[in-house]
C-alpha cells in the first residue's frame, strides 16, 4: 500500500502575506484620507463660527485700507494705524481693540485707514533699512500681500476676517504659511475665485511692497522714524498712557 503526500505550492504563503499587506495599507490610506477630511471640515466650520458681518464699505486709497461706513459723519474723526503681520505688539493691540474699533466704524465715529508695513521681515533676514523693502518676501510681506489684494476687491467681510485672522492667530502661523495657502484661507472668508487666484500667483507682491515702502517712509520723514503699531488721529499721534495704547478707540469717539 503506498502512500502520496500532495505537493504544495510554496508562494501560496506569501501571495497571502502579499494581500494582507494590501489590505492593511488601503486601510491606512481610507483613515489618513478621513483624518484630512474631517480636519480641513472642522478647520472651514471653525472659521465659519468666528466669521463677522461688517457694517461699513473697505477701499483702498492713498496707499491704505480705508474702513468707513455709510453713517459717517461730517467730525468723523480719520484714524490711521500703522502696523505690520509681523508685528507682535500689533496683533496684541487688534486683539484688544478690533472689536470696539469696528462698533465705531460702524456708528459712524470713525473712519480708519489701515497702512500695511512690512519693514519687519528686513529686521528677520538681517537686512534693516530702506532697500531691502523692495526685496524682500518674508511673513509680513506675503501676509500684508494677500490682505492688499482682498482689501483691493473690495470684500469688506472678507477682508475684516482675514485680517483678523491673520493678527489674532499671528503666533500659530509666522513663518509657515505661503502664498497657496493664504490664498486657500481667503477662500474660506468667502473671497472670489479671482481673487483666490492673484493671492496664489503672487503676482501683486511688487505692487504691495511699494505701498509698504510708501507707508515705511511717510513714518520715516514726517514722524521721527518707523516702528509699529503707531496710531494717529486727525494727523496727531496717540500714544496712550505710558505707552499703552489699548484706549486709542475711545480717545478718537470722545
Amino acid at each position: 500500500m503506498s502512500s502520496s503526500s500532495k505537493v504544495k505550492n510554496p508562494n501560496e504563503k506569501s501571495h497571502g502575506f502579499v494581500w494582507a499587506i494590501v489590505a492593511l495599507l488601503v486601510v491606512i490610506i481610507a483613515v489618513v484620507a478621513y483624518i484630512v477630511i474631517d480636519g480641513k471640515k472642522a478647520n472651514s466650520e471653525r472659521i465659519a463660527q468666528n466669521t463677522e458681518s461688517v457694517g461699513f464699505n473697505v477701499s483702498f486709497a492713498d496707499n491704505a485700507v480705508v474702513l468707513k461706513s455709510d453713517k459717517a459723519a461730517a467730525d468723523a474723526k480719520n484714524v490711521e494705524v500703522y502696523e505690520d503681520f509681523a508685528c507682535p505688539h500689533c496683533a496684541d493691540l487688534a486683539t484688544a481693540t478690533d472689536e470696539a474699533m469696528k462698533k465705531a466704524i460702524e456708528d459712524g465715529k470713525i473712519i480708519v485707514h489701515i497702512r500695511s508695513l512690512n519693514f519687519l521681515d528686513g529686521m528677520a533676514e538681517s537686512k534693516p533699512g530702506r532697500e531691502a523693502l523692495t526685496t524682500i518676501n518674508g511673513h509680513a510681506t506675503k501676509a500684508g500681500t494677500a490682505a492688499y489684494v482682498v482689501a483691493k476687491a473690495q470684500e469688506g467681510d472678507a477682508y475684516w476676517n482675514f485680517r483678523k485672522y491673520l493678527l489674532e492667530n499671528q503666533s500659530d502661523i509666522y513663518g509657515s504659511v505661503d502664498e497657496e495657502q493664504l490664498s486657500k484661507l481667503a477662500a474660506d472668508y468667502g473671497t472670489s475665485s479671482d481673487v483666490v487666484k492673484t493671492i496664489k500667483s503672487g503676482s501683486e507682491k511688487e505692487s504691495y511692497r511699494k505701498v509698504a515702502l510708501a507707508n515705511y517712509d511717510t513714518l520715516d520723514k514726517e514722524h521721527d522714524g518707523v516702528s509699529s503699531p503707531r496710531i494717529f488721529i486727525n494727523g496727531e499721534e496717540y500714544t496712550g498712557e505710558n505707552g499703552r495704547m489699548e484706549g486709542w478707540v475711545e480717545a478718537a469717539t470722545k
